[in-house]
């Protein structure tokens, strides 16, 4: 494998070096996170073994007509902490030759693919939260009629370095009905999902299921100020680690609306699922090994404070949603004023299921609640301001794992922004949470300056009083040119989960120096 990795590399040097005088197009990405850690007895921040953590990616495509292929090289020097695996090298991790008409693709090779939302399947990669789950295979994709498009793949999930031990089968189609009535006003898309998943089974268990099967349907409808979109997946038993060898059936219902019109838009999703964990192995648990996408449908905020208690979505069974209301006040009006103000309006609420057999069914077991509000204005051509309000009911026993009692908070935000010259500007903001659970009481404070487009320093401290008196202060700054950016920081990381796109890990309490470098290029 080793020398397919090489002779890879090799190819696609040679395809670029040579297609240079023929209209290819060259492009790449770098990207780095390191840290340089100290010990800190005070936040509990234990030094590694090693004192550097460092995680690299360099990816490299090349595109010419219809045929196009890329790697991307990866090294950890070690992982940093924190990431869902621990590695200590470096490889080519994907490697791909990919062929595109206008109604034909084939990509063999490691690729990333999603069906529908991604319920029942999303092979996709977040770098922030270490997750890649590329398959290397084949995909292959095809369009025989305008209002059909049809999806297969086959292949086996990456395991960091390695590959599971499973091969994963699955097909997809979508039927655009507005396409066959070129004038229709309203878009209809029905979609049908099947993943198999087969892993060999040598255990003494009778019928253990070595195949899981799972299959999705799904509709959307889209107008002009409505749409509407509806999911449902079925998973077959599927008895592995992480779900304490439940045989149960797995099943999930998805409910998007989205409305807007005029000065006004709201959207509300609804979601519930039960026996979700769908892996590309039984033995993998925590965050590794997910064949498919089940993200917390909660708002993602953007403060210190408002990211304290977050939520982690319950594959095991949990139902709710989430609807957000957003509201443009013009200019002139009361509300507006001279600039206009911006008001919008978020509440997100999950429990456990009173009858895991039926999925529609709320019990009195509440998980987990967000309600926010922020206002946006413009008070003058300088300054402007935010001002958000967040109610927070946090589970810990669900959410955590640990026998602690709920949390309950509220939490103020004041966000300003003064631009006191035309590529200048200073940002202050002065955060809040009150709580007489877990740790009691947090304050925030972060000032930043801004020189468009190149530099940005800023200074923040997150303050837990009453109970530890511990301060978590940061300073940092970030030089960006073209298509690069470095930034460097020193100060404390507080330990709990980090989420992105409502995908989350735990992160343990650090200290020290962070350097980021990231940059893209093309020729």
């Amino acid at each position: 494998m080793k020398q397919l990795y090489f002779l890879s590399l090799i190819l696609i040097i040679n395809t670029i070096v040579l297609g240079q005088n023929n209209g290819g197009v060259f492009s790449g990405s770098f990207d780095s996170y390191n840290q340089l850690y100290r010990k800190d007895i005070k936040i509990g921040a234990i030094l590694p073994q090693d004192k550097v953590g460092s995680n690299n990616y360099l990816k490299l495509d090349y595109k010419q007509k219809k045929f196009s292929g890329g790697v991307q090289f990866e090294a950890y020097l070690p992982s940093v902490q924190g990431f869902p695996f621990i590695a200590n090298g470096n490889k080519i991790a994907n490697k791909y030759f990919k062929y595109t008409t206008s109604n034909f693709s084939l990509q063999v090779g490691d690729f990333y693919e999603q069906f529908g939302s991604g319920l029942v399947f999303r092979a996709w990669e977040s770098r922030q939260i270490g997750i890649n789950t590329a398959l290397e295979g084949v995909n292959l994709q095809v369009a025989p009629f305008p209002f059909l498009n049809v999806k297969a793949i086959y292949g086996r999930q990456r395991k960091n370095f390695e590959y599971a031990n499973s091969n994963i089968r699955a097909i997809d189609a979508e039927i655009d009905f507005s396409k066959l009535n070129m004038s229709a006003k309203t878009r209809t898309v029905i979609g049908f999902s099947f993943v198999s998943r087969y892993q060999q089974y040598t255990g003494p268990i009778q019928n253990f299921p070595a195949t899981v099967n799972a299959t999705s349907t799904r509709l959307d409808i889209g107008g002009a100020t409505t749409s509407v979109s509806l999911e449902m997946v079925n998973k077959k038993s599927d008895p592995h680690d992480a779900n304490n060898f439940d045989k149960k059936n797995g099943k999930t219902f998805l409910a998007n609306l989205t409305f807007s019109k005029n000065n006004l838009g709201a959207t509300a999703t609804f979601r519930s699922l039960k026996n979700m964990s769908y892996r590309s192995e039984r033995e993998a648990v925590g965050s590794v090994g997910f064949m498919n996408f089940v993200p917390a449908l909660t708002k993602q905020h953007d403060y210190l404070i408002t990211n304290i208690y977050v939520y982690n979505a319950q594959r095991k069974g949990e139902i709710g949603g989430q609807t957000d209301w957003f509201y443009y006040a013009p200019k002139g009006s009361v509300l507006g004023g001279k600039y206009g103000s911006n008001f919008s309006l978020n509440y997100a609420s999950y429990s456990g299921l009173k009858n895991e057999n039926n999925i529609f069914s709320f019990s009195n077991d509440n998980y987990f609640h967000d309600l926010n509000l922020e206002w946006k204005k413009k008070l003058n051509e300088k300054l402007s301001i935010i001002l958000l309000y967040q109610n927070v009911f946090y589970n810990r026993l669900v959410i955590e794992g640990e026998p602690l009692p709920d949390v309950k908070s509220n939490a103020f935000v004041i966000n300003t922004v003064y631009k006191y010259a035309k590529k200048k500007t200073f940002r202050f903001e002065l955060q809040h949470l009150s709580t007489k659970q877990d740790k009691g009481n947090w304050a925030a404070v972060l000032t930043e300056f801004s020189f468009a487009p190149k530099f940005t320093f800023y200074l923040s401290d997150l303050y837990n009083y009453g109970v530890t008196d511990i301060h978590y202060p940061t300073v940092g700054g970030s030089y960006t040119k073209s298509g690069t950016r470095f930034g460097l920081s020193y100060g404390r990381q507080r330990a709990g989960l980090f989420c992105v796109g409502g995908v989350c890990r735990f992160v343990p309490a650090s200290s020290g120096f962070t350097a980021t470098l990231t940059t893209t290029f093309h020729k």
